[in-house]
């Protein structure tokens, strides 16, 4: 049954293709992509999106807002976003003042944690893990109450970030995914673009609920703009 399932998904990525007026921000955080081609950047071209790679950790931002959703991917260092010292950066106005989607990815995920008050603690987990959905949410649309994701850290969020709602766990109990209470911006532990063919990659439909509704909020704000004009 899972190959089944993945054999349809396959084809059903073969024919995607998001409509956005403005191509995706990825602000890609492992140096180990510099020239491309990361798992994320992979997932982003299957499902034919535009998209524009930002390399965080040379100091690559965008310098306007005319994108439709902030990707944050992961890596292993956050001083493109916090000093040695531990203060913030300019560059996290990007996620606190954002008037779009948000998907934070792994180091990402932690990135918007800590940006809203929360620490780091270690957590080593490696592999296909079993997580558990604690609240429904549009991104966990179609998937299962447990299913699998693919895990990748060192690190995890110690507690919940101030104004933001728990979505899932894992089998440990460590936070998974998490959503603000009054924006469209997400956390997810886990990596939603990666996994390998043992199993079916629920979190992959998580990415693509993300793109769904992105476009669907995209496409909205571009009738009312519509309407404005005379």
């Amino acid at each position: 049954m899972g190959r089944i399932i993945l054999v349809f998904l396959a084809a059903f990525m073969s024919v995607m293709c998001f409509s956005l007026s403005h191509p995706i921000a990825l602000l890609q955080n492992d140096s180990d992509y510099s020239n491309g081609n990361s798992y994320i950047e992979q997932a982003l071209k299957k499902l034919g999106v535009d998209y524009v790679v930002y390399r965080a950790f040379l100091g690559e931002f965008p310098k306007n807002r005319e994108y439709s959703a902030l990707v944050i991917s992961g890596g292993n260092s956050m001083t493109a976003y916090f000093t040695n010292s531990g203060k913030a950066r300019d560059s996290i106005k990007l996620i606190t003042e954002a008037d779009v989607p948000v998907l934070g990815i792994c180091m990402g995920f932690q990135l918007i944690g800590r940006i809203y008050g929360s620490s780091l603690i270690v957590s080593e987990e490696r592999g296909w893990r079993k997580l558990k959905i604690v609240k429904d949410d549009v991104l966990l649309t179609g998937i299962p109450d447990e299913f699998f994701a693919w895990e990748n850290h060192l690190f995890t969020l110690k507690s919940l970030p101030k104004n933001f709602e728990l979505l899932a766990v894992n089998d440990s109990g460590s936070i998974q995914m998490i959503k603000h209470k009054s924006k469209y911006v997400y956390g997810v532990q886990f990596h939603p673009e990666k996994g390998d063919s043992e199993r079916f990659n629920h979190g992959y439909m998580v990415l693509l609920n993300f793109l769904t509704l992105v476009e669907y909020l995209d496409e909205k704000k571009c009738s009312l703009i519509l309407k404005q004009v005379p």
